[in-house]
């Protein structure tokens, strides 16, 4: 589903079980932790080999907007270069980690009937996890995968399937139950309602170094839209 720009870059993706999303996209968190922390520890013991200024302009960038990024990723790329010569065994697992040593990016991207209903307990999970992650929640308000019926994201007197007559109880509040954590980043928006709020509110939790919650408002076939 996604493209990649003229330099050859572009995100990666997997699909995962439907109920195991959270916990899916949180291995790719681990697993990415784990690579760089082990690049980091042979960067530091190959340091008379690659030289003490470029090893520490490597592990102390500063990555946080994309102009710092892309200078990361040149010192990378004379890493690299440095690497190709090495024999050493520890050279060239620093070789092939390299690429980890650059700020990479996690969202998890599902509707809510999975935040809100049968992966909610791992989504939680996740969130309470600390971990740098970002969450999608594309809510359409109701179960739209099965024909839209009520789920609890609908909101109060809503009509849909199995609530004709309104829905009794009111919409399960996913953001509120998320803030309560004190460590998460958490917001709501509509891209149709208004687009340079959701582009501000997607930088922030990608900035925010933490849990990051959106929960998108989508609109839906089953709303007659």
């Amino acid at each position: 589903p996604w493209t990649k720009n003229s330099d050859g870059r572009g995100p990666a993706w997997s699909n995962s079980l439907f109920e195991d999303n959270a916990e899916f996209g949180l291995g790719f968190r681990l697993s990415i932790d784990k690579h760089k922390e082990y690049a980091s520890e042979l960067l530091k013991k190959l340091l008379p080999t690659i030289g003490e200024e470029l090893t520490n302009a490597i592990l102390d960038a500063d990555q946080s907007d994309e102009a710092k990024i892309y200078e990361q990723r040149r010192r990378i790329e004379i890493l690299k270069d440095k690497l190709k010569d090495v024999k050493s065994s520890d050279a060239q697992h620093l070789l092939s980690l390299a690429d980890y040593l650059l700020k990479k990016s996690v969202w998890i991207m599902g509707g809510d009937g999975w935040a809100y209903d049968i992966g909610f307990g791992g989504l939680d999970h996740v969130i309470a996890s600390g971990r740098n992650v970002n969450i999608l929640v594309l809510d359409t308000e109701v179960y739209s995968n099965t024909g839209g019926q009520m789920s609890k994201s609908t909101p109060r007197g809503a009509v849909a399937k199995f609530a004709a007559g309104g829905k009794l109880l009111a919409k399960k509040d996913l953001a509120l139950i998320a803030m309560t954590y004190g460590n998460v980043y958490v917001a709501r928006i509509a891209m149709g309602a208004n687009d340079l709020h959701t582009v501000k509110a997607i930088l922030e939790a990608e900035a925010y170094n933490g849990p990051s919650l959106i929960i998108a408002y989508a609109h839906c076939i089953a709303h007659g839209i």
